[in-house]
């Protein structure tokens, strides 16, 4: 005859809300990664001329968001293709490539 086993439970809400906050912490340190594997990614594939466009990329990780900034005024035209080291939208192909960007 098959026994049963018993389990209490001490302080359960406590436990869920404790289990809760190490997987959001797990999520938040693995898109941290991701959002830097990104930055890096995108500082090898900018073309270079002076370097001032690779040198703009940065980001930012706050708690309640993740932001990849690039403020030089002319990485929109190196992304729109005005450069012949890299491709048109090379930032959205690195980015759907990672899997940030998804395809529509």
């Amino acid at each position: 005859m098959a026994k049963l086993v018993s389990l209490d439970v001490v302080n359960f809400q406590q436990e869920i809300q404790r289990i809760e906050r190490e997987v959001l912490d797990l999520v938040d340190a693995e898109v941290d990664d991701l959002i830097d594997y990104a930055t890096e990614q995108l500082i090898i594939v900018t073309p270079v001329d002076t370097g001032e466009a690779r040198e703009g990329w940065k980001n930012d990780k706050g708690k309640e968001f993740k932001v990849i900034i690039n403020d030089v005024e002319h990485i929109v035209y190196l992304n729109n293709g005005h450069s012949q080291q890299a491709p048109a939208y090379f930032i959205e192909e690195v980015l759907t490539k990672i899997g940030i960007l998804t395809p529509n």
